[in-house]
């Protein structure tokens, strides 16, 4: 784990006399894939390098292994075009003579070259799990490091990932997936630990013995402890402990629903219970700024549910959570302030459910929402920098709701002195009920601050796109979805992509589908 000190020093530029950082040329992403009845699994990606960077032509590999990491298929691709790229499981299984529908599970790794400096090491891709009950997103996680600095530079520390919802039920159970990098792993162990809703801990450790390089494990923790009844019928955690070899150990990580079927997925975050050092506290706020602060979306129409979690891995502290709700044009509609402490070290997931607290300050006729969560310091207690929360939103029935893992921006006066920012974020036009939310947000008290944005829409077919310019108030958000005539037709059923060019640097975007079954798929865009 790196701090999140030397996180934001990766995008700084170097000073004028230092020895320039050493530059990317190969960016990369190694994803678990699954194929089944009901489940299969593709690549998604913009070619942003081409917006982003200037950069104009990009070399790519795919390769996709078996689970014991055996390569089965290698193909290439030139990313000329700033357009939406898509990478079937069912085609590389063609290109390694297999059947398109064959039962398989294993993994696909991307590999980015350039002449150019890449900047950073993952690319901005999305894994989708998708089928005719669901469609399931989350962005890269874990990687193949690059060399030696790579692996020195991103395991400055090693600690447990966490930070995900389980549900175990007759119909569902959790899972989690790992794969091992470059180099065989002896005596690999999985140490798991479970809390529940009542803050009970449930232990299991699983010999893996030897992994194999590039070795795929897709772990169903039900099936060797008793999860179900431990839960009880409710959301719970869990905290994983285990070693691999030359990759970063981000994990995906999701729940499985056989009567479906249907996936839901997010990814791990760190445990920074037992991170204390100087680096894994933030500064002091100025008073005129929040000491950290993150706007989320919220919807509420149809019998749908929006849920926020606190996941028991903080570094050591004791703070509380505010919250503010926001229409669409950026009107202060409501506000509770504490709505929870949190102190940590804890052994309890906790959970707020805007539902109620809509109803609780009287907002009962708006759809959808945005709300700022603000966290507060305690008066002598140092503010986490990292602060990570799970977003569920959830459809009819409660059957699988998305799980995003995103994090409180803390205040940062570096930001005030960014002019713009861009970001993009994929449009699911291929599923029955897509969505985008476009939002702005600061972590400053008294936010003013308005964003001009120029939306640019991509679709697969060719690299025409459609532009729109609006004006975001302070504290609103924009929602797209296919009841626009014109983004159903220029998507034509297919997945495309969005970029949010944006005149103020605190623009944040999120994105979401709902099969006709009432499950929910999303995630935060880049």
């Amino acid at each position: 784990m790196r701090s999140y000190y030397a996180h934001l020093e990766q995008t700084k530029p170097s000073p004028a006399k230092s020895i320039p950082s050493k530059p990317i040329f190969r960016s990369s992403a190694i994803f678990p894939v699954v194929q089944a009845p009901g489940i299969s699994s593709r690549i998604l990606f913009l070619g942003y390098w081409i917006l982003k960077r200037n950069i104009k032509e990009i070399a790519c590999v795919v390769t996709l292994r078996s689970i014991e990491g055996e390569i089965l298929a290698r193909s290439t691709m030139e990313i000329k075009e700033p357009k939406t790229y898509r990478v079937e499981l069912r085609d590389q299984l063609q290109l390694a003579n297999r059947a398109p529908d064959e039962e398989f599970m294993g993994s696909i790794e991307m590999e980015f070259f350039s002449t150019q400096n890449l900047v950073f090491t993952f690319p901005a891709l999305d894994i989708n799990y998708y089928g005719t009950h669901f469609s399931a997103i989350v962005h890269t996680a874990q990687r193949i490091y690059n060399d030696f600095d790579d692996l020195r530079n991103n395991s400055q520390t090693s600690v447990p990932e966490s930070g995900f919802n389980i549900y175990a039920t007759q119909d569902q159970e959790p899972f989690f997936t790992l794969i091992n990098g470059a180099n065989s792993c002896e005596n690999s162990q999985l140490k798991m630990e479970f809390f529940n809703k009542d803050g009970e801990t449930l232990t299991h450790t699983l010999e893996l013995g030897t992994l194999k390089p590039y070795q795929t494990t897709f772990c169903f923790p039900a099936r060797f402890c008793a999860l179900e009844s431990f839960l009880k019928g409710d959301v719970g955690t869990a905290k994983i402990t285990f070693n691999i070899s030359w990759a970063f150990p981000r994990l995906v990580a999701g729940n499985w629903n056989r009567r479906l079927p249907a996936i839901s997925i997010t990814h791990t975050y760190y445990d920074c219970e037992k991170a204390t050092s100087k680096s894994d506290y933030w500064f002091s706020r100025s008073p005129e700024w929040h000491a950290a602060s993150l706007m989320i979306p919220a919807t509420f129409a149809n019998d749908h549910f929006t849920n926020v979690y606190f996941y028991p891995i903080y570094s050591p502290s004791h703070f509380s959570i505010g919250m503010e709700l926001y229409d669409e044009a950026g009107r202060l509609l409501g506000a509770k302030n504490p709505v929870m402490e949190i102190e940590s070290p804890s052994s309890m997931l906790k959970q707020v459910s805007l539902n109620e607290l809509c109803q609780e300050l009287l907002i009962t006729d708006h759809s959808n929402l945005a709300i700022r969560l603000v966290a507060y310091e305690i008066p002598g207690k140092p503010l986490p920098a990292r602060i990570k929360i799970g977003l569920d939103l959830g459809g009819k029935e409660k059957l699988l709701p998305c799980n995003i893992c995103v994090n409180l921006q803390p205040f940062n006066p570096a930001f005030e002195g960014k002019t713009s920012t861009f970001r993009w974020l994929p449009f699911l036009a291929d599923q029955p009920h897509p969505t985008v939310w476009i939002m702005n947000s600061s972590p400053e008290i008294s936010y003013q601050k308005e964003a001009l944005l120029t939306i640019t829409f991509f679709h697969e077919q060719d690299d025409d796109t459609i532009v729109r310019s609006i004006k975001l108030a302070p504290n609103g958000f924009i929602l797209y979805d296919l009841q626009d005539n014109e983004l159903k037709a220029f998507f034509a059923n297919q997945a495309g992509w969005l970029t949010v060019q944006s005149t103020n640097p605190y623009t944040t975007t999120y994105y979401f589908t709902e099969s006709n079954s009432g499950v929910i798929g999303g995630d935060h865009g880049f």
